[in-house]
């Protein structure tokens, strides 16, 4: 029997990227709200061999469905890290050995997923290893490796279950969930495992999905970010 993994794809009920009265802003400048999670059910998520959720915040008077969780924290972006924390406290009450967190805009193959199962304890993606001061040592984060980093990209990445017991017991810290998630692991000495197959499409301030061009050429990619729904939708059917 293989370790219990749980697919864990966040999303919400509302994409609200800005809260009143914040001065934090986000990097990116939003295309029109559409349905990603539809799109999800009409695709990949037709191939998943394991346990998932679709993860969401408070905010919806309706009851969720059997694949839906609505956890006790805000539901919007820059509360993404207190969204983690109730996916992390869910995934060791379910006693799973892994939680792959994927975001709602990614498209995943998953038959290579499941062959390329982690050992590590903390396995995505990265653009690279981030300059911000160690606050017990007052020097700068670094990787240890070339293939490690301080964190893993948030729009997917592996944490075993030592990973996720760290983080139940790490203190709130930045906003965004996958920085706070690294920066908890670095100080308990878990650096991200770099896997280029968790592929970041090349994004500008205003566009982050994959060209249409790229998109069509052969690739061993076992996710990509990002996609529309409409390319997810016509990408799943060429691929069948």
């Amino acid at each position: 029997m293989g370790p219990r993994i749980l697919l864990g794809i966040f999303t919400c009920h509302k994409y609200q990227y800005t809260v009143p009265g914040s001065d934090t802003r986000d990097w990116f400048t939003r295309p029109p709200v559409v349905d990603r999670v539809s799109a999800i059910r009409d695709t990949w998520l037709k191939d998943v061999t394991v346990d998932y959720k679709f993860f969401y915040g408070r905010g919806s008077g309706r009851t969720p469905q059997l694949d839906e969780v609505f956890l006790d924290a805000p539901d919007d972006y820059l509360h993404s890290a207190d969204k983690l924390r109730g996916v992390i406290k869910y995934a060791l009450a379910k006693d799973y050995d892994y939680l792959l967190k994927i975001d709602d805009d990614v498209y995943a193959y998953w038959k290579r997923i499941m062959q390329n199962v982690p050992t590590a304890d903390y396995v995505g993606s990265s653009t690279g290893p981030v300059p911000v001061p160690d606050p017990t040592t007052s020097v700068w984060w670094k990787s240890r490796t070339a293939n490690t980093t301080t964190y893993c990209s948030g729009m997917a990445y592996w944490l075993s279950k030592h990973a996720l017991k760290v983080l139940s017991e790490s203190a709130p810290g930045c906003w965004a969930e996958d920085r706070w998630a690294g920066e908890s692991l670095y100080r308990k000495g878990i650096y991200g495992e770099i896997d280029g197959r968790y592929y970041i499409a090349p994004r500008t301030r205003t566009n982050q999905y994959i060209t249409d061009a790229e998109l069509a050429k052969p690739n061993d990619f076992l996710v990509i970010h990002s996609l529309t729904p409409d390319q997810m939708r016509r990408h799943w059917k060429e691929s069948q």
